[in-house]
């Protein structure tokens, strides 16, 4: 296995809730965990401590990243930073096809959500989520953008693990996301802007709270 797909396995791991954020592991465990030689593990454990997802403590081994009120704060306000900006490029009218697409989906999943609370319509509802903000992103079509945005990403989804979406949230999220999808479709970018601000806060608030 190479060092990127190692690095990507143990991310992948890691964002399971296979491992407890704070929990100590050890080089050797890591290596394991990665499929890798220990030497190969040297650069994904850089990696992802660049990243903020670990800390390497001496003489202490390797700590999943600790999901502490700074942290969850620092994650919410970086994606806040980067989306309600990059809304106003969405909401141009540029990309009507993509939020009809969007709102289609979300529309879709969002009726499910009312009436079927399984897992796997729970886990639809999840990826609907994530497509809405990852396209705010993606089409601004800027690669160092996309690259901040996608390691802060895999923040909020390690705090994501230890705070999983129910169904009433689901079905509140997913309303929120169609008043910011309305507001794009009607090339309102201030109102798209403010929408998702407060959809930010709103998670942010409730990651503090624990629910």
């Amino acid at each position: 296995m190479s060092r990127v797909a190692a690095y990507q396995h143990f991310k992948e791991r890691l964002l399971s809730g296979e491992l407890s954020p704070g929990q100590f592991i050890t080089q050797k465990e890591f290596a394991n965990l990665a499929g890798v030689p220990v030497g190969t593990a040297r650069e994904a454990i850089q990696k992802l401590e660049h990243e903020s997802l670990l800390k390497v403590h001496p003489q202490r081994g390797i700590q999943i990243a600790d999901i502490t009120t700074k942290f969850i704060r620092e994650a919410f306000g970086l994606r806040k930073f980067l989306e309600v900006q990059a809304v106003l490029n969405f909401a141009s009218g540029e990309y009507e096809d993509v939020v009809s697409d969007l709102i289609e989906k979300t529309t879709e999943v969002l009726e499910n959500s009312k009436t079927d609370q399984s897992e796997e319509v729970l886990e639809r509802a999840v990826e609907v989520d994530w497509e809405m903000h990852d396209k705010i992103i993606e089409e601004c079509d800027n690669d160092l953008l996309t690259e901040v945005y996608q390691i802060n990403a895999a923040r909020l989804r390690l705090i994501k693990v230890s705070n999983r979406m129910t169904p009433k949230r689901a079905i509140e999220a997913l309303g929120e996301h169609l008043t910011i999808l309305n507001h794009c479709l009607a090339q309102d970018g201030p109102k798209a802007a403010e929408a998702l601000g407060e959809h930010i806060d709103i998670a942010m608030n409730r990651a503090l709270r624990g629910k």
